[in-house]
């Protein structure tokens, strides 16, 4: 059984755009991570992403203090998460028809709750943004991206991945909190196995960074991290600006330890 460790996030502007578009909300005594990225080229994507992010930190949170049991406790926030994204949808449909400016914002939304002693996790998805699980020297993606382009490559076996990672229509999600259709949230759980990370991050990260590298940035960062958890993830964050920063970036680290 593991624990969790810590959980630290951080979030950039990048070098292109003249604002974050992306929010961050820890909780870190109840392990709550959110993560948002508001829409480009759309009204108030910062407004969307930063409300998404609090309504749903604020379920969770409330809904791991009211019951901290262990016992049930995947089960228990799986309908819980659902209620978290959906919750959060809903605030931002709230906002916009109180400011009507504002009507067409929306926003991906990934969030994460672990139960601090068991190590036990649920998993909530809606738009591109990604959450990652390392361990060892493997990194796998536990997130389905809600996009265009992921549609194409599961109905077309033979298509390169690689070939349409730059796309003009690579970021066209096919849902996301805020818009008129209510989104149908990807929900994963689990328990963290000895020395597993959980990576969630914007697609400012892995638009920027091929999966490999953001294994070995980390790979190479957390052993010399110390006291400066913040660390690993200011590297990601510098590497991606570095290989252009073309997007706002932004990435949550959730790590375990051994009981």
């Amino acid at each position: 059984m593991s624990s969790l460790r810590s959980l630290n996030g951080l979030s950039d502007i990048g070098r292109l755009r003249q604002r974050n578009e992306d929010s961050l909300a820890l909780r870190v005594d109840s392990g709550v991570a959110v993560i948002a990225d508001g829409m480009g080229g759309h009204p108030g994507g910062d407004v969307a992403s930063s409300i998404a992010t609090a309504a749903a930190a604020e379920i969770l949170t409330r809904a791991a203090s009211k019951n901290p049991n262990s016992h049930g406790f995947a089960s228990r926030m799986r309908a819980v998460m659902v209620e978290a994204v959906v919750g959060a949808h809903r605030s931002i449909r709230e906002r916009s028809a109180i400011e009507p400016h504002l009507d067409g914002m929306g926003t991906t939304l990934t969030a994460m709750i672990v139960h601090p002693e068991t190590g036990t996790w649920v998993i909530g998805h809606v738009g591109d943004s990604r959450a990652y699980r390392i361990h060892g020297d493997t990194m796998d993606q536990m997130t389905r991206d809600d996009t265009w382009i992921q549609q194409q490559i599961e109905q077309n076996p033979d298509l390169n991945p690689a070939r349409v990672r730059n796309s003009p229509y690579a970021h066209l999600l096919t849902q996301c909190l805020g818009l008129e259709n209510q989104p149908s949230p990807q929900i994963v759980d689990g328990t963290a196995e000895s020395g597993d990370r959980f990576l969630l991050c914007s697609d400012g990260l892995v638009g920027m960074l091929e999966d490999d590298t953001v294994l070995s940035i980390l790979t190479e960062a957390l052993p010399h991290a110390g006291t400066d958890l913040d660390m690993p993830i200011r590297k990601l964050l510098e590497a991606a600006n570095e290989a252009g920063g073309r997007d706002n970036i932004t990435a949550a680290l959730v790590q375990f330890e051994n009981n």
